[in-house]
């Protein structure tokens, strides 16, 4: 089974439109708010959202800092589904 996670920071202006395409998609993902993650934190590196599934990065860029960052294109419903089927 497939590990998806939603990587976001409060008040990512997209979380809710990328929320809305995995649960199109009728994906079981996990959610993390970057906001509660600590200072250090590895995930705390993603553009928000960032879409992670078994570990590779599907939507989003990694980012050289903790200093964030929002991924501003994002895939319509068909492409972000191609996506996930890789």
């Amino acid at each position: 089974m497939d590990t998806i996670k939603l990587i976001y920071f409060s008040g990512c202006p997209n979380y809710v439109a990328v929320k809305k395409l995995l649960l199109n998609l009728g994906c079981d993902f996990e959610e993390i708010n970057q906001s509660k993650l600590p200072e250090k934190h590895p995930l705390k590196c993603y553009t928000s959202p960032a879409i992670l599934k078994n570990g590779e990065l599907i939507i989003g860029e990694k980012m050289d800092s903790i200093a964030g960052g929002c991924t501003i294109q994002l895939p319509s419903e068909e492409d972000f589904a191609r996506s996930l089927k890789r």
